[in-house]
């Protein structure tokens, strides 16, 4: 039987399109702004991920200790210019912002052989 954790870890996604043009501009907000991002508290990572098929289509990547963590992080400063860059420098029908839960981790696969 996978093991189901009581705190649960939040994973955030957030998927966009930049404008070509403002792809730089883009890079070097989100960079230093990814930087304080992992330093928040319950923040266990934070990554820019691009999409194979188009370089200007991105995957900003957060995973959170808890909800509370995640939370906090969405009510904070980062988070809004996050919010306000995005706007700015992105396709704004392209952006998909999820929250994804972790119930059970590897050995949830055990139990399939």
């Amino acid at each position: 039987m996978p093991t189901v954790y009581q705190e649960r870890d939040y994973v955030s996604t957030l998927r966009l399109t930049v404008h070509p043009e403002k792809r730089r501009e883009f890079f070097q907000t989100i960079g230093s702004l990814s930087k304080r991002i992992r330093k928040e508290k319950g923040c266990r990572d934070y990554g820019i991920y691009e999409d194979t098929r188009d370089e200007n289509t991105l995957m900003l990547v957060g995973d959170w200790e808890n909800e509370s963590s995640w939370e906090a992080h969405r009510r904070g400063q980062n988070f809004a210019v996050l919010l306000g860059s995005i706007h700015l420098l992105s396709v704004p029908a392209s952006v998909d912002f999820k929250v994804l839960l972790q119930i059970a981790g590897i050995e949830a696969t055990q139990d399939l052989h």
